[in-house]
């Protein structure tokens, strides 16, 4: 699919004629008044903040008058939104962007997406979701395809109030190794998965630290990797053509790049604004959406605006 920037014309065909208010999640319209709502009219950045609406139907008005470049909602919750004043708390969030992917198992160009890469982004949530419903016991956890990836929102009333968001984030991305590897459960199971994560998307691009015959042999012996992963073994990295200076370099690169696969200022700041869930990302002509079954969820096939269908 080619993705090209959607014109004036478009978008208000789009909210005037396709988009519905009430595809905007339930745990976003039940604080809406505690909610800043941010636009952006023309591509240039979200200039236009502090609106806050009472209602529903006020927020439906004021995007079909304005037929956006982009809308954004806070993830805080403020007692006056229109200040940005009061703060409350706010969602926990995850933001994983496709042309951002440290390491993708496509050729795409750096800034770049295509279908396999926004599906590996999709395959990395699932991962994060899972984490944080099984480690840390969190029941509301939602998935946002924001247009060029994947926000994580966890509005779950025992997240929002945590201070340290930093330490939640080198948890569930695995960024630092574990003290005992061996455990079956807990931050080692955490790790491991996301170290076999990282390793099956490698390629030899990814490994330049490395020397081009030891790099081909990581490469080649993936799957062997990755077996010795789920073993359970200290020594995954032991296979023949990569000695133990280099076993030591690739599982620190490992860890390094499972922690960027996720913009961490975005989980850090506890006064983030995210694209709006049924809004228009523009610059693509893709729908921002909630998704509500991941497993089959295809943002071609469900996210597309029917004007890009109707396009010459």
């Amino acid at each position: 699919m080619e993705f090209r920037e959607a014109t004036p014309t478009e978008r208000m065909q789009y909210y005037a004629e396709e988009w519905n208010p009430r595809s905007i999640p339930d745990f976003i319209t039940a604080a809406l008044p505690e909610k800043e709502i941010a636009y952006d009219h023309n591509g240039s950045g979200y200039n236009d903040r502090y609106n806050a609406y009472t209602t529903l139907r006020e927020l439906e008005v004021r995007i079909k008058t304005l037929n956006p470049y982009a809308v954004c909602a806070s993830t805080a919750y403020y007692e006056h939104p229109e200040k940005r004043e009061g703060w409350k708390k706010a969602e926990l969030v995850f933001d994983i962007d496709a042309k951002d992917l440290p390491i993708r198992s496509c050729s795409c160009e750096p800034g770049s997406i295509c279908d396999v890469c926004i599906e590996e982004a999709k395959e990395l949530a699932l991962h994060l979701m899972d984490t944080l419903k099984g480690d840390f016991g969190l029941g509301e956890v939602h998935l946002a395809y924001s247009g060029r990836g994947y926000h994580v929102h966890v509005p779950d009333e025992r997240a929002e109030h945590i201070e340290n968001r930093s330490a939640i984030l080198s948890y569930v991305m695995g960024s630092v190794r574990p003290n005992d590897p061996l455990m079956v459960g807990g931050y080692a199971r955490t790790w491991r998965r996301m170290m076999a994560f990282t390793v099956s998307k490698l390629q030899e691009r990814d490994l330049s630290f490395l020397s081009p015959k030891v790099a081909a042999a990581v490469v080649e012996q993936k799957e062997a990797i990755i077996a010795g992963i789920q073993a359970r073994k200290l020594d995954f990295l032991n296979v023949p053509g990569v000695g133990k200076a280099s076993s030591d370099k690739v599982l620190e690169k490992l860890m390094e790049y499972a922690g960027l696969t996720v913009d961490g200022k975005v989980t850090i700041d506890t006064k983030r604004i995210l694209r709006l869930p049924s809004s228009l990302h523009s610059k693509i002509s893709m729908i921002c959406t909630l998704v509500k079954h991941p497993e089959t969820f295809d943002p071609f096939s469900h996210a597309v605006p029917r004007f890009v269908h109707e396009r010459p």
